[in-house]
């Protein structure tokens, strides 16, 4: 079976879902594009869902939430283009 990964970059933040964790980077700002783990996910993932107005919904899971928030911002990064 293929993974299928989602991902969407966020300002600093580059979010991966894959199919087994979800991971969050730092993107370096001084252009060298190095990429910094972030250990808080739900903490990050809470701070990113507020700044696009995505409230939680919590008849799905954490995983479900995430995989909402990529799509949504990955539809208006798209509309921009």
């Amino acid at each position: 079976m293929a993974t299928v990964k989602r991902t969407a970059t966020i300002g600093e933040y580059f979010l991966e879902l894959g199919n087994k964790e979800i991971e969050i980077y730092r993107i370096a700002q001084d252009g060298s594009g190095t990429l910094k783990r972030i250990d808080d996910i739900q903490g990050t993932i809470r701070m990113i869902a507020e700044e696009y107005g995505i409230e939680r919904d919590y008849n799905m899971s954490f995983r479900q939430h995430v995989a909402r928030l990529i799509q949504h911002i990955n539809t208006l990064e798209n509309k921009q283009q």
